[in-house]
């Protein structure tokens, strides 16, 4: 009777465990424990991720598990090598006995205190953060993209190279992962690598639309049914917006589509990302501190709606 108990007991205790490890991103602990915004863009986490204290910078990491959140900021606290300069840097808050830690300097960016470090993203199992690094003195400088592991609860120390072919001449910006196993980088050119045991192998190079040029970090859907960007085109909303393309039933990119008032200002948007859980698109609008918003991704299939018409 007695090891009957305990076997249920260990049942329920796993089936608990597994029902909060699946069900977080759904609890009130989830992002700050803030309200989620419908289809007009909020400032996300005012005062903790978006702060005056900074200028926020690239897209927002949140981890699959949602319970751990990287971002970059330019910020005067820590300055060039020569004192003249903020510098770009990562930090990151994370759950801990059901409450977020206070944001702090992600530790394994310290090797480059002087230099710039942004743009993060997990990896898909979330054991590895990727991020970009302009070592010091940044302004002569290449951007290489570099990863940490996740081990025994703890990110690593010392930055790895993820080096070629995903490192190259030229701005190499962080990837964006799909559950196809792809990752895309925007350069020159958007570049789609396979990506299999943590290794980046030169799948192919796509174009959306030959009358639009995606700038910096691009957002591909983990099903690769949709691609979000920043551009500049004559019709926009004065600056830089951000554009939804569709994939068609040819396998091929739709036209791309302006993603409204609701989201494009006379500011500059870019930066786009999603959560893990895929409810909220998150970018950076160039606002005086240039604060992160989120929006439900209720507002994607509206688009799609209307560009099925």
């Amino acid at each position: 009777m007695k090891k009957l108990l305990l076997i249920m007991l260990m049942a329920l205790v796993y089936v608990s465990c597994t029902q909060i490890e699946k069900s977080f991103l759904e609890t009130k602990e989830a992002y700050f424990g803030l309200t989620p915004p419908g289809l007009i863009p909020e400032v996300f986490a005012p005062g903790i991720v978006s702060d005056s204290t900074w200028a926020e910078h690239c897209q927002v990491a949140i981890s699959p598990q949602g319970d751990e959140i990287f971002w970059s900021a330019w910020t005067g606290k820590y300055k060039s090598e020569d004192g003249s300069k903020n510098t770009e840097q990562l930090f990151h808050s994370k759950l801990e006995n059901g409450k977020w830690t206070k944001p702090a300097l992600a530790e394994f960016t310290k090797n480059n205190i002087h230099g710039l470090n942004g743009g993060p993203v997990f990896s898909p199992d979330g054991k590895r953060i990727f991020f970009y690094q302009v070592k010091s003195p940044w302004m002569t400088s290449a951007m290489n993209t570099y990863y940490v592991e996740k081990k025994n609860g703890k990110w690593s120390k010392e930055p790895i190279n993820v080096g070629q072919p995903y490192n190259s001449e030229g701005q190499n910006y962080t990837p964006v992962f799909t559950k196809k196993g792809h990752a895309y980088k925007n350069s020159d050119q958007i570049i789609k690598y396979q990506y299999e045991d943590h290794k980046f192998t030169v799948k192919d190079t796509i174009v959306i639309n030959k009358d639009f040029r995606p700038a910096w970090n691009i957002y591909v859907s983990p099903m690769e049914d949709y691609v979000i960007f920043a551009a500049m085109q004559a019709e926009g909303f004065g600056d830089i917006d951000l554009y939804i393309s569709f994939k068609t039933q040819d396998n091929s990119w739709g036209y791309p589509i302006n993603m409204g008032d609701k989201i494009n200002t006379e500011l500059r948007e870019r930066f786009p990302t999603v959560s893990p859980d895929g409810k909220y698109i998150f970018f950076m609008r160039h606002t005086p501190g240039q604060d992160f918003f989120w929006v439900s991704t209720d507002i994607i299939e509206e688009l799609k709606k209307q560009n099925d018409r």
